[in-house]
């Protein structure tokens, strides 16, 4: 596991001793959820991008009855 290192004001350190908090653990998910973030951004964006299909409420319920009329499968 890599080492690093993370600055924060004397006040806010001091606090969290007094919390009792894992500094490592809560930056370990602070980056997580910060990556994960990034990561639906960069989802939405192309979404953005992408060209808008027009679909219609009667070819919306076509599809979901096509759907239904499938044999079911089994995952795992």
């Amino acid at each position: 596991m890599a080492r690093v290192n993370v600055y924060l004001p004397d006040e806010l350190a001091a606090e969290a001793r007094k919390a009792g908090l894992n500094l490592s653990a809560v930056t370990q998910e602070a980056v997580r959820r910060s990556l994960a973030a990034r990561s639906t951004d960069a989802w939405l964006a192309t979404l953005r991008a992408a060209p808008l299909h027009k679909v219609t409420h009667a070819g919306a319920l076509d599809a979901l009855d096509a759907v239904r009329e499938e044999p079911p499968t089994r995952h795992g």
